[in-house]
Order: structure tokens, then C-alpha cells, then sequence
């Protein structure tokens, strides 16, 4: 296997992202759709004995090269719109068909204004701006 698609939108986050940002060393990792949440980091919670459980922030999630810290989220390779109109997996559903043509060897759709995936890792982190209406608006990496 020397490529990996992945669907994201902006509601992609932890486990997704650490599939991607895992799998980026060992082969390349195309993404259709839009920017994912980017939350690199995790946590395990603990109880205090009262009633009371703590969920702190404590461990960040990195590859075997050692990256992370993708708090921006991973930009799409690829950008397509969602369309919730249709179902997931039908045959007309945007980021599944741009995934399968781009596959193909058609490369992203002219929509997208992407003709071809970014060669590096590093390309596909962007500022994360969130989406109207998006609960983690105004989130800042620190």
C-alpha cells in the first residue's frame, strides 16, 4: 500500500487525525473534503474519591518522526464540499466520488481548485478557521 484516502470535514478530530498524522511517514495520505478540527492532544481522566472527575489535558499525540502539535487541523488535499443531502457511501456523495476519481487518476475536482495532492506533510497544515455556527469557533492553539 503506497496511498491512503481519507474523508474529513471539520468535525474530523483526534483518532481520525492521529490516523493521518501516523500514517503520513510510511505512505502518502490524500484527504477529501475540508480542514479537520486538529486536536492533537488527549487525556485520561481521573476521580478525585468525592464525586468529582478531572479531565486534563495530558499527553500530545506525535508520529514515529516525532510531528504533531496539528492544532490547525490537516487542510484537505483535495477540497471538496459535503453535501448532507446525501446519504454516506451512496454513489453520488462528493467527497466519496472526488476520492474514487482522484484514485482513478483524475485528480481533484476543477471545484476544488486543486489539481493534484501537496506533496509534504507540511502543506497540509493551515490556520484552522472553523465553520459558521461551529461550536469550537474561536479556539486558539496555545
Amino acid at each position: 500500500m503506497t496511498r491512503v484516502y481519507v474523508l474529513t470535514g471539520s468535525r474530523t478530530c483526534s483518532a481520525s487525525e492521529q490516523l493521518i498524522n501516523a500514517l503520513s511517514p510510511y505512505v502518502t495520505v490524500v484527504t477529501i473534503g475540508n480542514t479537520t478540527c486538529g486536536k492533537p492532544v488527549g487525556f485520561l481522566p481521573q476521580a478525585d474519591g468525592c464525586g468529582t472527575t478531572f479531565s486534563t489535558v495530558n499527553f500530545e499525540s506525535v508520529n514515529s518522526r516525532n510531528e504533531g502539535r496539528y492544532f490547525n487541523g490537516f487542510a484537505a488535499t483535495c477540497s471538496v464540499a459535503e453535501d448532507f443531502s446525501k446519504s454516506l457511501g451512496a454513489v453520488d456523495e462528493p467527497l466519496l466520488v472526488a476520492a474514487a476519481n482522484h484514485a482513478d487518476g483524475q485528480g481533484c475536482p476543477a471545484a476544488s481548485g486543486r489539481a493534484q495532492p501537496q506533496a509534504s506533510r507540511q502543506s497540509l497544515l493551515k490556520p484552522w478557521q472553523g465553520e459558521p455556527g461551529d461550536r469550537f469557533g474561536g479556539m486558539v492553539a496555545r
